[in-house]
């Protein structure tokens, strides 16, 4: 069975959400030759896809043949398949995919007023405890407006540039914070001289942009440490 799981939010993705198996053109792109396989999120019920490694990608162009649990019949229907005979670039399909979503269910949009607010989320929406870089993206009154995930199992590697953490809220008309939160040490006792310098960077990056970077967040088995509370930012 193929290991997918939402970039967005972190589900993991069913057999049955599946829409298809693809590849890109072996000439054309920087994602030349690659696979990618298309789904449904059932969290954020919107149509994502994930970039798939040649070696876990096996084609069975086969009608009628069998199709064990580690592949997909490319003679599956994929839903969408009049919208990508609509996009010529390998880039436009990729911008579309990845297009920030301005709203979320219901059931998951509240209000983030304290560092255990995150740490809550984080450990709920990264239930299979990937190393992970999560951004989220509030409102004007600190309601989770949607998030982000980079790292393991996602296809987006985990950057702590001003361009990757800022990309989305940039994108979005109303005034938006953000607020990162990550998983990546496994004994934390106080930040870096480095980690302090990259963090004070996305503030000012944040005040050049009008977004308002509030808060980095560093997950831990039991517990978390806050940034903001501990008199970085």
């Amino acid at each position: 069975m193929l290991n997918v799981h939402c970039w967005r939010c972190g589900a993991r993705i069913n057999r049955d959400d599946f829409l298809g198996l693809g590849h890109f053109d072996q000439n054309i792109g920087k994602y030349k030759g690659k696979g990618f396989v298309a789904f449904n999120c059932p969290k954020c019920n919107k149509a994502r896809y994930q970039i798939l490694d040649d070696n876990f990608v096996t084609l069975n162009k086969r009608k009628g043949s069998s199709c064990p649990d580690d592949t997909i019949d490319l003679d599956q229907v994929i839903d969408f398949y009049q919208s990508l005979c609509q996009i010529k670039t390998i880039d436009t399909f990729l911008e579309r995919c990845e297009i920030a979503a301005k709203t979320i269910n219901p059931e998951v949009k509240k209000a983030i007023l304290q560092p255990v607010d995150v740490y809550n989320l984080f450990c709920e929406l990264n239930s299979s405890n990937m190393k992970r870089l999560m951004v989220l993206i509030l409102d004007k009154n600190s309601h989770l407006i949607t998030w982000e995930f980079l790292g393991e199992t996602t296809g987006r590697p985990i950057s702590f540039e001003p361009k990757t953490i800022f990309h989305t809220p940039f994108l979005m008309e109303e005034k938006v914070s953000v607020i990162i939160a990550q998983n990546l040490y496994k004994h934390f006792t106080q930040p870096t001289q480095k980690d302090i310098l990259m963090t004070k960077r996305l503030i000012k990056a944040g005040k050049v942009l009008g977004v308002e970077f509030l808060d980095h967040i560093v997950i831990e088995e039991n517990g978390f440490h806050s940034y903001d509370q501990l008199n970085y930012i």
